[in-house]
């Protein structure tokens, strides 16, 4: 049994040929091209339940989202100016593009592109160019994201593959437009171990954008799990210095506290600008040095780039409670029950544990912004940036927040915007743009 699981069982959707409706008017006279939508999901013994809507300026206050529409599966992958990309509204397998009905506000499927497998991750590089990956092996694409066409698929066969790990599979894309090199983390799994990522190091394929070819596997030893949860935003510097988020293994391999591997630790790792292999001297840990070593497992989430070298993190910020370290340790021996996997559920998705902090990336430093409180960050740490400022999303049920916070670098300051009191979890906040 793994947490990994009932994450994936809502993530599904991914790739092969296209499909749009060419008799449909003009996109412009039909869809909103400002505004914003926010979503949440909410998790019941019957399931989940989604709920997303438009905003035609930035929804602030209480937020009722059961006024809003209610969907099988809600999934935004990206936002592009006025385009949401992500998995299909009815929880078909498909890439879908959807946007705004000026006439209703609806969010509405306006091109897709059908796929066998689900939809893993999305990365927009232009109006002609994107790149999407499916549940499928080492399975990654381009297409268009105005036409949604098919550009086809990129021969991985010489890249890293563990076949007796049912998944590999890509999670997180990073683009470096200023050699226009793609990088994608691999994420290898075992359902016959307790833990996430059944590797003990780090991988990530780099593949050259105009020719659309794999090129080399980048590889870093003794780290795991890269991914930064969240919306994925890719780290590059304007340098072109690339740096790669990894989790580590909360625990789930028995390596806990402060004598655990660094492996098992969260670390920031970098492929230096021009290059396509890792630093192998370079490794940053934000927990360790935020004072929390002694931590029996440790986070740094939702990671997003500002400028400068500075980025944004969700990271555990104070002691985690005794019994969900407790429950950690008898999922990793695969020994939980069914009933202390649902409180398991309840500590680590919703405990609020976790802190927004400001990264320096070229000094390895750790600033608390302050005035943002703890938060539970494990479930869907979303950040976002828009016009300068940061949206960070805050879960506290101590304190009743649940909604987005935004957050000045200019001026250090953050402000509350909105908190939802009814439909679940806060989830996505996405801004249009024309």
């Amino acid at each position: 049994m793994k947490m990994t699981k009932f994450l994936l069982s809502v993530l599904f959707a991914a790739a092969l040929v296209s499909c749009k409706d060419d008799s449909e008017p003009a996109e412009d006279s039909l869809y909103q091209e400002e505004g914003y939508v926010m979503a949440t999901i909410s998790q019941s013994t019957a399931g989940f339940s989604f709920y997303a809507g438009y905003f035609n300026a930035l929804p602030t206050g209480d937020v009722d989202m059961t006024k809003k529409t209610a969907y099988s599966s809600f999934l935004i992958k990206t936002g592009y100016k006025n385009y949401i990309f992500g998995a299909a509204l009815n929880g078909d397998k498909k890439l879908s593009k959807q946007a705004i009905l000026k006439s209703t506000g609806a969010i509405t499927e306006i091109a897709s592109i059908p796929l066998i497998d689900g939809l893993s991750a999305v990365k927009i590089i232009d109006d002609n160019l994107g790149v999407y990956t499916t549940y499928g092996n080492r399975a990654i694409f381009f297409f268009n994201p105005t036409t949604m066409e098919n550009l086809g698929q990129v021969d991985m066969s010489s890249a890293q593959n563990f076949p007796n790990n049912e998944t590999n599979i890509y999670t997180h894309l990073i683009y470096r437009p200023t050699d226009k090199k793609l990088f994608a983390t691999l994420f290898t799994n075992s359902s016959k171990t307790g833990q996430y990522y059944d590797s003990q190091n780090t991988y990530v394929e780099v593949i050259d954008v105009p020719t659309k070819k794999w090129q080399k596997t980048a590889i870093f030893k003794q780290a795991t799990y890269p991914v930064s949860r969240g919306a994925e935003h890719g780290l590059v510097d304007e340098q072109g210095n690339v740096f790669v988020t990894t989790q580590g293994q909360y625990g789930l391999d028995g390596q806990l506290g402060a004598n655990g591997a660094i492996r098992s630790k969260p670390q920031i790792l970098k492929i230096p600008a021009g290059k396509t292999d890792f630093d192998s001297t370079y490794s940053f840990n934000p927990v360790n040095v935020f004072g929390q070593k002694n931590l029996v497992f440790q986070l740094v989430l939702g990671t997003i780039y500002d400028a400068n070298g500075i980025a944004y993190a969700c990271i555990s910020g104070q002691q985690d409670p005794p019994r969900l370290v407790e429950l950690v340790g008898k999922l990793a021996t695969q020994t939980i029950t069914a009933t202390e996997y649902t409180e398991l559920q309840q500590l680590a998705f919703y405990g609020a544990n976790q802190r927004w902090v400001k990264l320096d990336l070229n000094a390895k430093t750790v600033s608390l912004l302050a005035d943002l409180p703890l938060t539970a960050g494990y479930g869907y740490p979303s950040s976002t940036k828009y016009d300068g400022k940061f949206y960070f999303p805050i879960y506290n049920t101590d304190l009743k927040l649940n909604g987005f916070y935004k957050y000045d670098p200019a001026t250090g300051k953050s402000e509350k915007i909105n908190t939802v009191t009814a439909g679940g979890l806060v989830t996505d906040f996405v801004k249009f743009t024309k």
